[in-house]
Order: structure tokens, then sequence, then C-alpha cells
């Protein structure tokens, strides 16, 4: 909701504007309630237009859609191999910001090649605040990625650093406001932190990952917006993504109907919050460990 003035104010559409912590390296997603947020907000505006400088054009297929019939204009990398501004922009982003990772490489079997950030800056056509963001993040990375203190927290991905080797670590952004219960979790399973803590499944961690990271859909036939595509049957706990348009599912392990949107469950196969084509609540992102 808050972009929408932001963009109009700069400019840019919607989709050119992102909310972001530059010292923690984040870019938070749309459902984050900004009141939770330091101010003043930091600010991050891209560009909907990524140019490619005629001298760079090329005919090779992407590396990415490998469709050399492709009228979208690709440009070569400094390993040889092609790719749009727009997927380099992306391959960068889901690099640096959702694996984590020190370094961007070319995608091409075989390649590896590591491309630099003046590279990456120049050939996707970055915004000014785009390249201090994103050059800040790799150098960023490259220091968490040799620091065994440092950890992402499992419910925003903040990285988080724990004191004198203890099991239970703080996250400063989900912690609530001052004189509430604080949000702690365990270093090795990631779990939430309660008196006495014992390590619960790995696979809790893996799960509650997936959980996080589910893009936002919009369920087609009740209209509802920004529901997460992957949810826990409130029954059973068996994982499930949403892949038709009616918000009512049925777990195929235990047979139990639901919403997929605030997650009541139905009683004698229809919906108890509204009907199938009617808005209801959106229940937040699902705690694997609880």
């Amino acid at each position: 909701e808050i972009k929408t003035p932001i963009a109009a104010l700069c400019g840019v559409p919607r989709h050119c504007v992102e909310i972001v912590d530059m010292e923690e390296g984040i870019i938070y997603d749309d459902c984050r309630d900004v009141t939770m947020l330091s101010r003043p907000l930091q600010v991050m505006v891209g560009t909907d237009e990524r140019r490619v400088p005629f001298y760079l054009l090329t005919t090779d297929a992407d590396m990415i859609d490998q469709d050399p019939d492709d009228e979208e204009p690709r440009l070569k990398m400094s390993c040889g191999h092609a790719i749009t501004p727009y997927n380099l922009f992306g391959h960068m982003r889901n690099s640096l910001i959702n694996k984590v990772k020190s370094s961007v490489t070319c995608l091409t079997p075989g390649c590896n090649q590591e491309w630099s950030m003046n590279e990456m800056i120049k050939k996707a056509d970055m915004t000014t605040d785009e390249s201090l963001f994103f050059e800040y993040k790799i150098s960023l990375n490259a220091i968490f990625s040799h620091n065994n203190d440092i950890s992402e927290c499992p419910n925003c991905g903040q990285f988080c650093q724990r004191q004198q080797n203890t099991q239970a670590v703080r996250c400063s952004i989900c912690s609530p406001k001052k004189h509430e219960k604080q949000a702690d979790f365990c270093w090795d399973c990631k779990a939430p932190w309660v008196p006495n803590h014992t390590c619960k499944n790995r696979d809790l961690e893996a799960i509650q990952k997936i959980l996080n990271e589910a893009p936002l859909k919009t369920l087609d036939y009740s209209k509802i917006e920004r529901v997460p595509s992957k949810r826990l049957c409130p029954n059973c706990r068996t994982l499930l993504e949403h892949e038709r348009m009616c918000k009512q599912m049925k777990c195929p392990g235990c047979q139990i109907e639901f919403c997929f949107s605030c997650l009541t469950l139905c009683v004698g196969g229809r919906l108890q919050c509204t009907g199938y084509n009617k808005e209801c609540s959106v229940a937040p992102v699902q705690n694997a460990f609880s």
C-alpha cells in the first residue's frame, strides 16, 4: 500500500519500487507491516525498461530461455554467453537475495564464470538506487559467508549474529515492540526458543524456508490477493501447493477440506468462512515448528 504513493511521486510503476534495509541488505516483501520498520523508510527505485546498447546486441539464444527466435534484445556477457537484461537482473537478484551468494555466475552448463558487479550494473541497465544496494549486498554476503556466528532468521531471512556461542538468538526485525515477548530462535534447529529448549527435526527448518519463500498469488474465483501459494494442511501438516482457482482445497493425505486463504476447516464439504467466490481473511505464513 505504501508503494503506490511513492511510485506516483517518483514517476514509476508500482512494481519498480522496493522498500529495503540498506544496512542489512534486505528487500521487504509486500506483506511486511511497515509500521514495524524504522523511519524514514528506505526506498530503492528501479526501472521499467532495461535497454541494451546497440553495440552489445547479439542474436545468440538467451542462456535461460534458450529460444533463438525470441525477439527480446539480448547481450553477451564477458564469458561469451547471451542473456536479456531482465533475466540478468533477475538472476543476480535471486543469487544475492534468495540464495545469499557472494558472487553471480553464468548459468550456461560447463561455464560457471563469475561476473563482476560493474559488468552487471552496466548490462542490466540498473538505476543508481539498484547499483548502490546490490554493490553493498554482494559485499555483505561475502562477509557473512566467512562468519560462522551469523545465520538467517527462519521467519524474515535477516542475518542474525549470536554472542559467545549461545544457542538462543534474537532477531531484531521480528522482535515485537518494547515490553512484549522477543522473537528468539534456536541457532541449531531454527525452532522458536522456549525455556528448556531441545532441538526438533531439522527437516522442519527446510519446510519453514519453503513456506517463507513461497510466492504470493491471487485466488481467481474469490479475487483474494497476496495469499501464500504453499501451506501446511491445518489438520495433518502436509505441505501443499495451491494450483487451482478455487480457495477450497482437499488435502490428499488426510482428505480434510479447508480454505487455502484463512485456513478454516470445512464442515460437511462446505466452507465456513464465506462462499467459494467471496473474499475472506488471509492467514499469515504458518510456523512449521508450532
